[in-house]
This record gives structure tokens, sequence and C-alpha cells, in this order.
């Protein structure tokens, strides 16, 4: 079960998580560890 980190928010799923740290706290790309191409422009 999820937590956000920003706001310390529970989430019943990592789908509802993600979006909020996305919507809410503005995160583009949550997977540190996994490099997004496409959002970097290369």
């Amino acid at each position: 079960m999820p937590t956000c980190l920003v706001c310390g928010e529970h989430f019943s799923d990592d789908v509802r998580f993600l979006n909020h740290m996305m919507e809410k706290h503005g995160f583009r790309n949550p997977n540190v560890g996994k490099p997004d191409r496409n959002s970097r422009g290369y």
C-alpha cells in the first residue's frame, strides 16, 4: 500500500499513487530507477 512521501496520504494501489504524485506534486517520472528517455528529449 503506497504512501505519498510529500503529504502522507495512503493509496490502495500503485496506479492511484502515481496519478496523485503527478497531479498533486508535479512528478513527471516517479520511477527514478528507470530513466524515461521520452521526457528528456533524446
